[in-house]
């Protein structure tokens, strides 16, 4: 017998059912229309209370989500080098013991990437990261990093893609490229001018508009113009008396008015100290937040650090929107900027479920190979000592505390766990095969990591035995630099020297074998004036990430040539430094007096020599550069100049350089320095190969940041256009005329 009373509640229930699905679907859940027309609509079925909740985070590394709406969470990781845990602070997640369950590709550090002055390498980078963060259900990874290099001893210099405006601006474009190509949302950061750890939550700095907007800026407008970028982070310092999260002049003059900016402005963990001030200034989002925000910010830790946050929780901002300290205008553009994002990447649409197959592929281990074996810089290469010669080098000695560990990448937030990083003793090994002995010896310990190893006696010993190996070799191969404990996000370095014991380790090596190597393992230069002069071959490996050691031996042994160039000047002292003058300030001020000098721009126009100039590096073959063509010999305002040259490999491998292409304007009612760059090209050339490059210049390659027009200024007269290997190795000259 039917029980009907059971009956009547299904057929209520496929009733409602009917009922819902013939529901119109609402506008912002419809993937056809424009994204403008979504986001308004959203935002107009939002509670005030809603609203004011999305300008918060939700935990750690997640953004406050609406379940009624369907607003998902925008699901965050750290960058840029790869992918790590979203765990908790770098404290947590660098442990030893900690939750390091997130394995993922290690790609080489920002001045690696820098020194191949190859967009696409920084392109596939960037695409990369991308696929291992969607593969792990992440939507937003936090690079890249585009500040500036302007002291050498920043602690973060190994983010950044070097000193020069130009050269991080194309890098960080093609990462950024690469990135939103596959709906990952990237975030340039830091904006602005976060170039030192000292006391970085709370060093004000005093820099003159032209220096931002000519030298700290550049890169970050150039993220918002030409990529579009989907998010801007803003840096823990203040500049010129405001704190960057509170500064209308960078947020909303600059950022949102000049440039156009459309996605979200984003904090770094810990750097809101304000609630209304900082939804005026157009700070959209803030992180972290919910429970996890607020037990780290109530760590001595963190408040020792000057870390300070959970300013723009929902009580908070509602309180200031009662008391009509922000406008819900305010709120809504902020709101309306996070959604749009969140459109644009798919959030919505296609959210990313974890599980996918992109993480450690053979294809991004290639890609982190490529990418490091670019960067390789030969600094030195007297009588020839590399490559090695597969007739006279039978055994080598591989010495150093760099060797027989992989040091992929320096400290903090960027630190990436791989599963089988390739030290350089393994990649050496593996390549030499059975025909070439290779002997090791730790040599000195690194500083820091073994106290029983740093006592004189053993220090010693360890040097002894790096002797005797190297005495029986071929050729010795020392391997010196920084760890990531000692080159980190959170304080600067000491000095410019290497490590305590590794110079007396070099000379003595080198002293034992003529045919000495030295290679650097470190994010930015170091002090080798005490033993260059007499080691014939020295090569710099940056952080190369987790196949450094592969891409090593590849350059050692010849299989390909090197072809890096620096993506900054190598000082011979820090004090050669323009901006060591004013490092790292007093009274938690400092003033960047030496305004657009920073870097080459100040070596070569106040003729100081450095140790290595910008845009240096030496390959094993020899390029010839001529026929210089400038197409136009005068110009209106707004006209192009059409630069080309030919590049002839005129040695007898196949190798590949950067031409560099610098602009100098010849008379100025403003003084400018003696040359900027303005273009490059990448270009591999078999044995005896020639080939034309072209260039086009605008007028953003001729002008300068007028203080009194408030404006880019190209003046009428004369430039030349200087092309070379480096910015002190010019080999083509040429000009023209900007008319009235």
């Amino acid at each position: 017998m039917i029980n009907y009373t059971r009956v009547a509640p299904s057929l209520g229930l496929i009733a409602l059912l009917v009922t819902s699905c013939s529901a119109p679907v609402p506008p912002y859940k419809n993937a056809a229309l424009p994204v403008e027309d979504r986001v308004k609509d959203l935002v107009g079925r939002m509670t005030v209370e809603e609203k004011a909740a999305m300008l918060g985070g939700g935990s750690w590394m997640e953004s406050t989500p609406v379940p009624r709406l369907g607003i998902p969470s925008i699901k965050m990781a750290d960058g840029p080098l790869g992918v790590r845990s979203w765990a908790g602070s770098s404290a947590i997640t660098n442990a030893q013991k900690g939750p390091a369950a997130i394995v993922t590709t290690v790609f080489p550090s920002g001045t690696a990437v820098g020194a191949t002055w190859n967009p696409e390498i920084a392109e596939k980078q960037g695409r990369a990261v991308a696929q291992e963060a969607k593969a792990l259900g992440r939507d937003m990874v936090l690079g890249p990093t585009v500040n500036i290099q302007r002291v050498p001893i920043w602690g973060r210099n190994f983010e950044g893609y070097g000193e020069d405006p130009y050269l991080a601006a194309r890098l960080g474009v093609a990462y950024i490229n690469g990135m939103q190509a596959e709906k990952v949302i990237p975030s340039v950061k830091h904006y602005a001018a976060n170039n030192q750890e000292f006391e970085r939550h709370r060093i004000d700095e005093t820099i003159s508009e032209r220096a931002l907007r000519e030298i700290y800026l550049p890169a970050f407008e150039a993220a918002v113009k030409e990529a579009k970028v989907w998010a801007v982070m803003n840096a823990y310092n203040k500049v010129n008396g405001l704190y960057c999260a509170e500064s209308p002049f960078l947020l909303k003059d600059v950022l949102k008015k000049d440039w156009g900016f459309q996605g979200f402005v984003i904090s770094d963990w810990g750097s809101t100290y304000s609630t209304a001030p900082t939804v005026r200034a157009g700070m959209d989002l803030e992180m972290p937040g919910g429970e996890a925000a607020r037990r780290w910010l109530a760590l001595p830790a963190t408040q020792k650090d000057g870390n300070d946050g959970a300013r723009l929780t929902q009580e908070k901002v509602l309180a200031e929107l009662k008391a009509g300290a922000i406008q819900q205008a305010e709120i809504d553009d902020s709101v309306s900027r996070i959604l749009r994002v969140m459109f644009q990447a798919g959030l919505f649409d296609s959210p990313k479920t974890a599980g996918g197959p992109a993480v450690m592929t053979p294809e991004h281990r290639a890609a982190a190979r490529e990418a490091s074996l670019q960067s390789i810089v030969l600094l030195k290469n007297d009588r020839g000592v590399l490559p090695f010669d597969a007739a006279k080098i039978h055994r080598i000695a591989v010495i150093g505390p760099a060797a027989a560990v992989a040091i992929t990448g320096g400290g903090g937030s960027s630190r990436v766990r791989p599963t089988d990083p390739v030290a350089p003793l393994d990649g050496i090994r593996q390549r030499a095969g059975s025909g070439v002995e290779v002997d090791y010896a730790l040599g000195v310990s690194m500083e820091g990591a073994d106290p029983a190893k740093d006592a004189p006696a053993e220090q010693a010993k360890l040097r002894q035995e790096a002797v005797a190996a190297a005495s029986k070799a071929d050729a010795a191969v020392v391997m010196v630099g920084y760890s990531n404990s000692l080159e980190s996000e959170g304080f600067d370095r000491k000095s410019m020297d290497l490590p305590a014991g590794q110079d007396a380790l070099i000379q003595a090596v080198t002293a034992a074998n003529r045919n000495t190597v030295v290679v650097i393992v470190a994010g930015a230069p170091v002090q080798v004036g005490r033993w260059i002069g007499r080691t014939p071959a020295v090569v710099d490996l940056w952080f190369p990430g987790q196949e450094g050691g592969h891409a090593l031996a590849d350059v050692l042994f010849g299989d390909a040539s090197p072809s890096g160039k620096l993506p900054m000047s190598w000082p011979k002292e820090l004090a050669d430094v323009a901006a060591m003058a004013s490092y790292p300030g007093k009274d938690l001020r400092t003033e960047y007096k030496e305004g657009v000098y920073v870097g080459y721009r100040h070596f070569d126009t106040h003729n100081v020599t450095p140790q290595f100039p910008f845009g240096y590096g030496l390959s094993y073959a020899k390029f010839d550069y001529s026929g210089l063509k400038v197409a136009q010999s005068k110009i209106k305002a707004g006209e192009t100049v059409d630069v080309s040259l030919d590049v002839k490999n005129s040695g007898s491998r196949e190798a590949a350089e950067v031409v560099e292409l610098y602009v100098h304007d010849v008379k100025a009612s403003i003084d400018r320095p003696a040359k900027e760059l303005k273009g490059f090209r990448r270009v591999a050339l078999k044995a005896g190969e020639s080939k034309t490059l072209s260039f086009r210049l605008d007028a953003s390659a001729l002008s300068f940041w007028s203080p009194e027009k408030k404006a880019w200024v190209a003046e009428p007269g004369a430039f030349e256009v200087l092309v070379g290997a480096s910015s002190r190795d010019i080999r083509l000259k040429g000009g023209f005329e900007l008319t009235e």
